[in-house]
Order: structure tokens, then C-alpha cells, then sequence
């Protein structure tokens, strides 16, 4: 008989919460690789493949083979959402106050000064063959929430593959789900309000599959007496502006976490509800107000 266990641990910045249904090994695995692509994805880390690129100045830089991965999705998530998912703000970022790790202040994320954000990757070399990366003159990378959404597919795929029945893998609330879950075979998913966490949203039920959420009040911290957050509206280089009915909040149902991260941030500095895209979204607005499209309903267990 498998294993039900529940774990939950610091990492990549945020908090972990990882179910597996099967040896008790597979917690350790996960906690390991976890770790491993954080210490090669980490903007705040001066050793990873990430800071290393950020300070090569368009020179052909050697990484690591799951960071080739990595920067692959980050050039097609820009192409693809038009530049509202934007890899490339970590000039942005630090401009605004947030050039350490929120959870360890001795690690700051240190650019050339020439740098810039909102650079287009579509000139990114990436040579597999010789596993080296060659970014734009002045682009630097923010995995941000995409790498948070890639570990999570990443280590959920390695669990199956290593003899997991299931697996139900957050990593700071991007969610990947594979196998049969403890709820007749599904996995049931609760969507937190964004700006009251003892509420909720409704509950989802998820069988193979990934949820996702953007939020600006998700990480937020005072610069000069002035409050900002995270997500940056990448034209400006700023923080996006709220006002009395923008959208807050945006969870997106979609195969991969990786790509439910990148179209609920698309959907909030885009500030649309994916109403033209065959995606389940339910977006929330400054005002209050809900709206969940008609493929979100789908899955609704409620």
C-alpha cells in the first residue's frame, strides 16, 4: 500500500507544500532537486547560472542543461504573451528596492550598471550542443514565478517517473498535479482570496494538470515610504498601477505550471480575463468584484 505524505519547507524564496503518494524516498529526492535548481536558478545567488548570465554582457556563458531549459520557456513566454510576461525587469526590480532575497537579506542580486529591462530575447543564442547561453547585449533574466512553475513540472514528471502514484507539488502557489489524488483519483485545490487569506475563492478539482496565480499583493515591501509589489508593467518599468476596478488577482488552469504562471501574468498586466483564449481563468478586481470564465467553471467541485 503506498504512502500518503505531506510536507511542507522553505524554498526558491517561498513555501513548498508537496503531497506524494508513494515511498517515502521521493520526499528527499524532492527536496534535493528542489534545492539543486534553486542554487542555478537564483537571481540572488552570485554562483547560479542565472547571476552568471546576468553579469556576462552578451557573452556566451556555459549552464547548466536544466538551465537551458529554463531560458527557452522565459524567450517563448515573451514571445508569446507579446512582452507581458517579461523576463528581462530584473534592472526594474532592483531600481524599486527588491535586490535581496526576502528571506535572506545577505543575498542581493547585483547587474552592470548598462543593463536594462524590457530587451526583446528573440536574438538569445542557445547552442545545446556546447550547453551555453548567449543573451542580448544589456538583457538580464528574472525567472521569477516561471521558475518557480518549470521546478514544479519538473520535479511532479521526475516523482511519476521514480514511482510516485501521485503527486500534488505547490511551490509558492504555482501547483502541479500527477496521478490519481486522494479524492476519488482527483486533487482538490482551494484558490485563496488575495488580499484576505482566511477566505476563499471556491475549489477546483484537478486529475493531470497545473493552477497558477499572479497577484500584486503577493510580495510587497516599502522603498523611500513608498509601498510597491512585484509585478512590473514592463513598458514603464514600474510597478502596475491599481485603481478602483483593475484586476488584482488571476489564477490560470492550465497542462503545465509553467505556463498557467505565464498567462496569469499575462492576464494581470494585461489587464483581461482571457476571455479570447481557450484557458480557465477567475480574476479578481480592486473592487471586489469576481469573475470566473466559462472553462474555469469546469472546474469547479462545488
Amino acid at each position: 500500500m503506498d504512502t500518503l505524505t505531506q510536507v511542507v519547507f522553505p524554498a526558491m524564496g517561498n513555501t513548498v507544500n508537496l503531497t506524494v503518494i508513494g515511498d517515502d524516498e521521493l520526499v528527499v529526492y524532492s527536496r534535493k532537486r528542489i534545492s539543486g535548481l534553486e542554487r542555478l536558478w537564483s537571481r540572488f545567488v552570485t554562483s547560479s547560472d542565472i547571476s552568471r548570465l546576468n553579469r556576462a554582457e552578451g557573452r556566451s556563458t556555459p549552464v547548466h542543461p536544466d538551465t537551458i531549459t529554463l531560458v527557452r520557456y522565459l524567450v517563448d513566454a515573451q514571445r508569446v504573451t507579446n512582452g507581458l510576461f517579461d523576463p528581462t525587469i530584473t534592472p526594474s526590480l532592483n531600481k524599486i528596492g527588491y535586490s535581496a532575497s526576502r528571506t535572506n537579506s545577505q543575498q542581493v542580486c547585483e547587474l552592470p550598471k548598462d543593463t536594462q529591462s524590457h530587451v526583446d530575447l528573440t536574438t538569445t543564442t542557445i547552442d545545446e550542443r556546447f550547453g551555453a547561453v548567449t543573451l542580448p547585449h544589456r538583457a538580464t533574466l528574472d525567472p521569477g514565478g516561471l521558475g518557480k512553475g518549470l521546478a514544479a513540472d519538473l520535479v511532479a514528471r521526475e516523482l511519476m517517473g521514480r514511482g510516485a502514484t501521485g503527486v500534488c507539488l505547490s511551490i509558492g502557489g504555482d501547483i502541479r498535479c500527477a496521478g490519481a489524488g486522494p479524492i476519488d483519483g482527483s486533487w482538490l485545490i482551494v484558490v485563496a482570496h488575495p488580499t484576505d487569506p482566511s477566505r476563499t475563492l471556491g475549489t477546483i478539482r484537478l486529475n493531470d494538470g497545473a493552477v497558477a496565480t499572479s497577484s500584486v499583493h503577493a510580495k510587497r515591501w516599502f522603498e523611500n515610504e513608498v509601498e510597491h509589489h512585484h509585478v512590473i508593467e514592463p513598458t514603464y518599468g514600474a510597478p502596475l498601477t491599481i485603481d478602483q476596478d483593475s484586476i488584482i488577482q488571476s489564477s490560470v488552469i492550465a497542462a503545465e505550471a509553467v505556463w498557467a504562471e505565464v498567462f496569469a501574468t499575462m492576464s494581470l498586466v494585461g489587464k483581461n480575463e482571457l476571455v479570447d483564449h481557450d484557458l480557465a481563468c477567475l480574476t479578481v478586481r480592486s473592487s471586489g468584484s469576481t469573475h470566473a470564465n466559462a472553462r474555469w467553471k469546469e472546474f469547479d467541485s462545488e
